[in-house]
Formats: C-alpha cells, sequence, structure tokens
C-alpha cells in the first residue's frame, strides 16, 4: 500500500526502537523521535493496522509503541486519554499476540467500564482512585479481538451530561479546534480516534454519547440496537434500557468487524446476524427527512445546510427522500426522558449515600452540581411518574415503529448545533441553565434509545469554521446491515478517512 516509504520508516522505527528497547518506556515514548509526527500508521483504519501485523510487516511492539508516541505527543493538548496503561500495553505487545480480526491493534477504554487493574473513574471524585479487579465483558470482547489498550478515555460523570467535561478530569478538547469541546459522554474516546492516537476506542450510548461526539469529532458512531452488543446490561437496574455498548472508528469496515465480533446470539429473533462481510447497499430507500428537532426549531444554519447536502448525496446515488414533520411530542417526551436520566442520577446519590454519607457536605464533595440537581428533580417527581414517563416513551416507541411501515429510515442532525465550546455544558453551571441548554443540544439522538433502534453519524459535512457535522441516521430495530450498507455506498461516495484535523 505505501511501498518503499513504507519500507523506510519501517526500517527508521526498528532503529529507534532497537536503541531504545533498553532504556524503558521513557525513551519509548518520547515525542523528540522524528517520525512521530509523519508516522503512517497513525492515519490507517483498524484493518489496515491488523494487515500490516499479521504479514509482518510490523510488529506489536511496533505498532503499540507508534500509538504510545502519538499519545503523548497530542494528549497534553486534547486531555482524550486520562489514564495510561502503556506498561500493559507493551508487556502484551511484546508476546506478539496473533489472533482475532484486530490482533495487535492499540485500543483505548471509555472510563465508564473496567479494565483489569486499571484506573476506572466514571469521571467522578467518588470512584477517583477506584482499580477494577475485572474487565467489564465489552472490554473483554474487545481484547478478544485481539485489540490491546493503551488506557482509558474521557468521560463526564457517570456519562450524565451531552458534553465531556467533569470536575475529576477536565474537558476533553476537540482536535478540530481546541476552545471546543468534543461532545459527550465518549468525547474522549471520538477525540483520540479524530487525532489519530489510535484507529478504534470504546464508547457507550444512553442518549446520543457515541453518536453526538462522532459528530463533533468527525468519525464514525454507530449505536446498535439495544441488547445487540455484548455487555453488563444485566446488572443494571433501570426502568427502561437505554444504554448500548459500543465503538467509535474512522472507517466503515472497521465498524462491521466490531459489530460481528461483539454481537450477541440473539434468542428473541428481532436481531439478525451481522455477517461478517458487507457491501454498499443495491437498492433504492425510501429516506424521512427531518430538519427540525421534536420542539419544532430547526437546526443552526450550518447543520441543517450539511443535512441538506447529504441528502442531496442520498438522491444523486438513487435514494427517495421526502421532507416529513417531527412526529413526536416533544415537550412530552423531552420531559419523560429527562425523568430516566433523572433515575440514572438519582441511583448514583444512593450508591454515595450509602457509601460515604448523606450530608449535603459529603456529597457535593463527590458529586457533581448537574448529577445532584438531576437527583433532586427526580426527588420532586410525583408517586407513579416513574411508570407515567415509560408507558408514554412506549406509545413513542409505537409512532416511530410507525413511520418505519413507510421509510426505510430516518435523516436528521446528529445535534443541534457544531461542537460546543469549553465551559458552555460544564456541570457545575447553574443546573436549570445547564438542563435548558443540554436539551437543546441533544434532542435528535435520544429517541433511539428509547425505541432501541439503531443509529448512526456518520462523517459527512465541515462547517465553514472547520466544525465537524454528522448526518443521523436512524432505522428500526435490528437493521443495523441495512444502515451499514448505506454508510458503506456514502462513505464511496464521499470519504472522509484522509480528512484530518490541522
Amino acid at each position: 500500500m505505501m511501498g518503499e516509504d513504507m519500507n523506510s520508516i519501517n526500517h527508521q522505527r526498528r532503529h529507534v526502537l532497537k536503541s531504545s528497547l533498553s532504556l524503558g518506556i521513557g525513551s519509548l515514548i518520547s515525542p523528540n523521535i522524528g517520525f512521530t509526527k509523519t508516522d503512517p500508521l497513525h492515519f490507517l483504519d483498524a484493518t489496515e493496522q491488523a494487515k500490516l501485523i499479521r504479514t509482518g510487516q510490523v510488529s506489536v511492539l511496533e505498532m503499540v509503541t507508534s500509538a504510545i508516541e502519538r499519545i503523548e505527543l497530542l494528549n497534553p493538548n486534547l486531555n482524550a486519554v486520562v489514564t495510561k496503561s502503556f506498561e500493559q500495553a507493551i508487556d502484551i505487545a511484546k508476546s506478539n499476540p496473533i489472533s482475532g480480526p484486530f490482533s495487535g491493534v492499540p485500543y483505548l477504554v471509555k472510563d465508564l467500564l473496567d479494565q483489569k487493574g486499571v484506573r476506572t473513574t466514571s469521571g467522578s471524585r467518588m470512584f477517583a482512585n477506584r482499580i477494577a479487579n475485572k474487565n467489564s465483558s465489552n472490554v473483554q470482547a474487545a481484547f478478544d479481538m485481539g485489540l490491546i489498550s493503551l488506557g482509558k478515555t474521557n468521560t463526564p460523570e457517570f456519562g450524565l451530561t451531552g458534553t465531556t467535561e467533569s470536575l475529576l478530569l477536565g474537558p476533553a478538547k476537540n482536535p478540530w479546534n481546541l476552545r471546543h469541546n468534543t461532545g459527550g459522554s465518549s468525547g474522549g474516546s471520538a477525540a483520540a480516534v479524530a487525532s489519530g492516537m489510535v484507529a478504534i476506542a470504546s464508547a457507550s450510548d444512553g442518549g446520543g454519547s457515541i453518536r453526538v461526539p462522532a459528530s463533533c469529532c468527525g468519525v464514525v458512531g454507530l449505536k446498535p440496537s439495544i441488547n445487540r452488543t455484548i455487555d453488563d446490561a444485566g446488572q443494571r437496574d433501570r426502568p427502561i434500557e437505554l444504554s448500548v455498548r459500543f465503538v467509535h472508528t474512522r472507517t466503515i469496515r472497521d465498524a462491521i468487524t466490531a459489530l460481528h465480533h461483539m454481537q450477541k446470539i440473539d434468542s428473541t429473533g428481532k436481531l439478525p446476524k451481522i455477517p461478517k462481510t458487507i457491501l454498499p447497499i443495491q437498492k433504492r430507500l425510501k429516506i424521512a427527512l427531518i430538519t427540525k428537532n421534536m420542539l419544532g426549531m430547526e437546526a443552526e444554519s450550518d447543520v441543517k445546510n450539511s443535512i441538506e447536502n447529504t441528502a442531496s448525496l442520498c438522491e444523486e446515488l438513487g435514494h427517495h427522500i421526502e421532507i416529513i414533520e417531527p412526529f413526536i411530542e416533544g415537550e412530552r417526551f423531552i420531559d419523560s426522558f429527562i425523568t430516566m436520566w433523572a433515575h440514572g442520577a438519582r441511583t448514583v446519590i444512593r450508591l454515595a449515600e450509602e457509601n460515604f454519607g448523606r450530608t449535603e457536605t459529603v456529597l457535593n464533595q463527590l458529586l457533581e452540581p448537574w448529577t445532584l440537581g438531576l437527583g433532586k428533580w427526580f426527588d420532586r417527581l410525583p408517586d407513579g411518574q416513574v411508570e407515567k414517563a415509560v408507558a408514554r416513551l412506549k406509545e413513542d416507541t409505537l409512532k416511530t415503529n410507525e413511520i418505519f411501515n413507510t421509510y426505510d429510515m430516518i435523516l436528521s442532525p446528529v445535534v443541534q448545533t457544531t461542537a460546543p465550546k469549553n465551559g458552555l455544558m460544564a456541570p457545575d453551571i447553574p443546573y436549570d441553565e445547564l438542563l435548558e441548554r443540554s436539551v437543546n443540544f441533544i434532542t435528535f439522538t435520544p429517541l433511539a434509545n428509547v425505541t432501541g433502534d439503531p443509529a448512526m453519524s456518520l462523517p459527512l459535512g465541515l462547517s465553514p469554521n472547520g466544525l465537524p457535522i454528522g448526518s443521523h441516521f436512524h432505522s428500526s430495530i435490528g437493521t443495523e446491515q441495512q444502515l451499514l450498507e448505506l454508510a458503506l455506498q456514502l462513505e464511496n461516495a464521499s470519504p472522509w478517512k484522509d480528512r484530518w484535523p490541522s
């Protein structure tokens, strides 16, 4: 693929490694090594990285070391990686494991998930020093594919905000503009993939937390159907299950491979098996276009224009586009969704109370104002409100199913605006103000969590000021293959893999 240039750089890399290995990790990760900024390994997707390892062109140790160097160079500005497991990764790399489709490929784990022997903070001061004693099932599934973790990525406290900025970890900064945030809650992972630290990183989505950062950072963000991927969901106590775990990638082929290997065996028949190989779509799709959020507000002009450009591209590729109005009663949906949101926050507060005490002083030291505000909001709810919210959300699911009786999928913005500036949605902003800003920002994405449907952000747009804009495709439960087929077609028609932050 890269011919003589790759061979030359490989020779240089081997020379540097040979002279540095005996000097310890500090030498390996020096940002002063000459090839760090131009090392082509940083710009490959996980599939190509794995191929180079499998064919012996690059060793696992070389691949891992190259990623470490990239992290050390860029992370001081981005704050995407909040806990490093370099020593552990190098030990694994030295054993040269060759198994799984992504064998030897560097990886990063979202800090809501457990990696054995590594700190898991969940973005909270309450867990600032917690060391995991085992891998979460989703992390283990990634390791079973051959991925090697280099550490943990930034996330807001318990994934409860639409940006990635916590009092414990600080803000994750957008590689496209450091004054802007990455979106949340998988913001550290999206920034890491967007900047070439790694080609693939873990993510999770309970209201848009894969898709929102993917849109803000210009990477691929698929939220699979509920219960599609290997997860610890059965251990969670929630009125309705909203969250699913997957990855951020740069390319659709990486997402396909990851989904094929991370999928669970489904006994319900709702989730057809994802094949190993998927081809660009051949059939003509009927796509509903929505540019207004469910409150009836148009997305900001740059976002709207980008989504309309995506619609035009779909038409050029032979698909039929129809503009429709929002079909969900927005205020009722938002009120019901916030009830679920707040239920999660109340569970966190209860955990803090049981383990550390119920005094306001203690809680303020452990938890952020946003988390406490959501919990207090929940406490004010009348009896029966949770059950009422669940019933309403089930009605919204039926309305969405009716849309899919007419259309193959829905195209919309991912978020109302481009990536917000750091601090605009920080967790210490007064609760009412932050709630309004959060709702206005992420109104498009939670519906797919409520319905359990798959949805995907594709990096098809850039604003005039150079910020990425994702296009949101939402289809009926179990239809990830169709989503990925369309995504492949769009990726071929408007490639984004080689579009990098300057």
